[in-house]
C-alpha cells in the first residue's frame, strides 16, 4: 500500500463522520457477499472436509448479522395503531447485541481456521466444538422427528469422541491430564493446548489468539458484555442515549469497530481457502486496501493478504 493511501485510510479511520465508516462497512459487507456469489457462479459448493464447510456456515452467519445491522443503522419505528402514532428512533442497543454476536461468530471461525496452527490441531478444535454443541442440544424431546435427531446426535458424539482421542494433542497429554480433559470438555469447548497441558480459556483469550491488538480486545469485549447482559451501566446509558446525539455517536463507534472484524474475517477466509483468494484477486484496489489497512493496523503484517 502506498504511503499516501495509508495516510488517507488512517485519517478516515479517525474521522468523526459516520458516513465515512458506513461507506467502509458497506464495501466490506459487499466483499463477503461477492465471495459467495462468485462461488455460486463457478458452481463450487464443495469442501474438502467438514471443518471447512462449517467455517463457510459461520461466515454466512456473520454476514447475515452484518446485513441486519445495516438495516438497523437508519433506525426503527415505534408504532401504536391504537394511538395512531409512529415514532422514528435510533436503536444502538440492538446493534450492540448483534455486534457482540458477530464478534463471537468471528472468534469461533478463527478458532478453527487459525493459520498459525497445524491442521491436526484445527481439526481437533473443530471436533471438540462440534461435540459440545451436540451434547448441549439436550434430550428433552417428545416429537418423533426430534427423537430421531437425538439418536443421530448420540452416534455423532460417539464418533467425534473416538476421533478426538486419536488427535496428536490428546496423545501428548499424560494419563491424568487425559482424564481431566475428558471431564472438562463436557462443560467447555474453548481450549488452548500446550504440549502436555491444556487450558480452558475465555472469549478474551480468543481475541488475543486471533492476533488482535490487546487494547482493542479489552475495550471491545468489556463494552459489549455490559449491553448484551443488561449490566447497570447499560441501563444508565439508556437514560441518556437520546441526548446530545449520543445515539448517533454510539452507532458510528459500533460501525467503526465492526469494520475491523469484517476485514479480519475476510483475511481469515481468504488465507485458508484458495477459492476465496481467487475471488479476492478480482476485487477493486480500494476494497483491498481497506481490508489490508485494518488487518495490518489492528493485527499484524502476517494477516495481510497482499
Amino acid at each position: 500500500m502506498k504511503n499516501e493511501n495509508l495516510i488517507k485510510l488512517s485519517l478516515e479511520n479517525m474521522s468523526k463522520e459516520p458516513e465515512i465508516h458506513l461507506t467502509h462497512f458497506e464495501k466490506l459487507l459487499d466483499v463477503i457477499l461477492s465471495f459467495y456469489l462468485y462461488k455460486a457462479e463457478k458452481g463450487d459448493g464443495g469442501y474438502t472436509n467438514e471443518r471447512l464447510y462449517f467455517i463457510n456456515l459461520l461466515t454466512q452467519k456473520f454476514m447475515l448479522h452484518g446485513f441486519a445491522i445495516k438495516k438497523l443503522i437508519s433506525g426503527i419505528t415505534l408504532e401504536s395503531p391504537s394511538q395512531n402514532l409512529k415514532i422514528p428512533i435510533l436503536d444502538p442497543f440492538s446493534i450492540y447485541s448483534i455486534q457482540r454476536t458477530m464478534i463471537e461468530t468471528y472468534l469461533v471461525q478463527n478458532y478453527i481456521s487459525n493459520i498459525s496452527l497445524e491442521e491436526d490441531l484445527l481439526n481437533a478444535r473443530f471436533e471438540i466444538w462440534m461435540r459440545y454443541g451436540l451434547l448441549k442440544r439436550g434430550d428433552n424431546f417428545v416429537i418423533a422427528e426430534a427423537k430421531k435427531v437425538l439418536e443421530s446426535d448420540k452416534e455423532n458424539i460417539k464418533n467425534l469422541e473416538q476421533t478426538i482421542k486419536s488427535r496428536k494433542f490428546f496423545k501428548n497429554l499424560p494419563d491424568e491430564k487425559k482424564s481431566n480433559f475428558l471431564k472438562s470438555y463436557n462443560s467447555e469447548w474453548k481450549f488452548i493446548f500446550d504440549n502436555t497441558k491444556f487450558y480452558p480459556v475465555s472469549w478474551k483469550r480468543l481475541l488475543e489468539e486471533a492476533g488482535i491488538n490487546p487494547f482493542i480486545c479489552e475495550e471491545t469485549y468489556n463494552f459489549l458484555s455490559w449491553h448484551s447482559h443488561s449490566q447497570s451501566i447499560s441501563i444508565l446509558q439508556l437514560k441518556d442515549m437520546w441526548e446530545n446525539d449520543y445515539d448517533k455517536e454510539s452507532i458510528r463507534s459500533s460501525i467503526k469497530q465492526l469494520n475491523m472484524y469484517l476485514a479480519f474475517m475476510i483475511s481469515d477466509i481468504v488465507l485458508s481457502n484458495d477459492n476465496f483468494r481467487i475471488a479476492y484477486n478480482s476485487l477493486n484496489k480500494d476494497y483491498k486496501e481497506i481490508i489490508d489497512f485494518n488487518n495490518v493496523t489492528f493485527r499484524s503484517i502476517k494477516y495481510s493478504i497482499e
